[in-house]
């Protein structure tokens, strides 16, 4: 199955869909096990983009993700896109954006997944204190030492990419060319999600980002299984979409538009996000391959302006 490519510079590329860690890390080998199998049937369906973290598991992420790669010998056709400098969980509110720091968390990753290089490596957090320069060098010089092909961001705002990038420049540095956010066709607030250092893409941002071209990778593409949960009758609470009421109106659009053309909620959904008119890999994570080959039925279709306008205000195409 051939996969469409978002081109990032210097000989990195990031799937149309890329695979998130989801349990990968964990200690228990059966789930370990349950994940290689995930990991196999993407890679077979044409995948090449793994994300990982040193945060996830505790760094175990990265091992497991290593292993992997190691035991079926497919580092050189992989796209790993590594994350660092997450504040310490118990500590959310103080940054860990030194270069030293910067270089440490990269440094760990490698190692534990036994490469001599990442193709994306990516900051988790953002802290707006800090001068985008000198985080800008710190990255840069991260590519100029061969430890990363490119660089990017996480949960960082738009307005503080663009200054970075502008500074990079006005300095010949490398420049950040992608993103990692939250986005999906839910929607949600950062007071929503429990987590205040968590940005959420807002819609100023959403138009700069279609403008600008700048490659994003949508984290939570399926807002978590929210539409399925729902529409399945579970009722567990999961506050970062249910305070919304036009997620639900949505939630009824969706089943609607599922049921007019038999694509799976999960396929819409993951449509959604690449059709939207950003420069997006919706970035997935499974808990089993009967979610994976579900989730990838968006590879057969594409999503219409009309559909996407439906979706999202319920301009009726019916």
């Amino acid at each position: 199955m051939d996969m469409k490519t978002i081109k990032l510079g210097n000989g990195a590329e990031l799937s149309e869909i890329s695979l998130g860690a989801g349990g990968l890390g964990s200690q228990n080998p059966e789930i370990e096990e349950k994940c290689f199998k995930i990991m196999d049937l993407y890679f077979e369906l044409g995948g090449r983009t793994f994300d990982t973290a040193r945060v996830y598991a505790a760094g175990n992420c990265d091992i497991s993700l290593g292993n992997w790669l190691k035991s079926r010998k497919l580092r050189d056709k992989a796209t790993i896109v590594t994350k660092g400098s997450h504040p310490d969980l118990n500590n959310m509110f103080t940054s860990r954006l030194s270069r030293e720091e910067i270089e440490q968390d990269l440094e760990l990753s490698l190692k534990a997944i036994g490469t001599d290089h990442s193709d994306l490596h990516i900051l988790h957090r953002d802290d707006v204190k800090k001068p985008v320069e000198g985080i800008v060098d710190a990255l840069s010089n991260l590519v100029k030492s061969g430890k990363t092909r490119t660089v990017g961001v996480s949960n960082w705002a738009a307005a503080r990419i663009i200054q970075a990038n502008e500074y990079a420049k006005s300095a010949g540095m490398s420049p950040i060319v992608c993103a990692q956010m939250h986005y999906s066709l839910a929607l949600t607030t950062t007071p929503s999600t429990g987590d205040l250092t968590h940005v959420i893409l807002n819609e100023p941002d959403v138009g700069w980002y279609k403008e600008s071209g700048l490659a994003l990778m949508a984290f939570s593409p399926q807002a978590r299984g929210w539409f399925v949960k729902r529409t399945e009758g579970r009722t567990n609470p999961m506050g970062y979409y249910d305070y919304l009421p036009e997620n639900y109106r949505r939630l009824e659009r969706l089943q609607k538009l599922s049921k007019e053309t038999g694509y799976s909620l999960s396929a819409i959904t993951t449509a959604y996000v690449r059709d939207s008119g950003l420069n997006a890999s919706p970035l997935c994570a499974y808990s089993s391959t009967e979610q994976l080959k579900d989730s990838f039925g968006a590879l057969s279709f594409n999503l219409t302006k009309e559909q996407i306008k439906f979706l999202e205000t319920g301009f009726d195409i019916f």
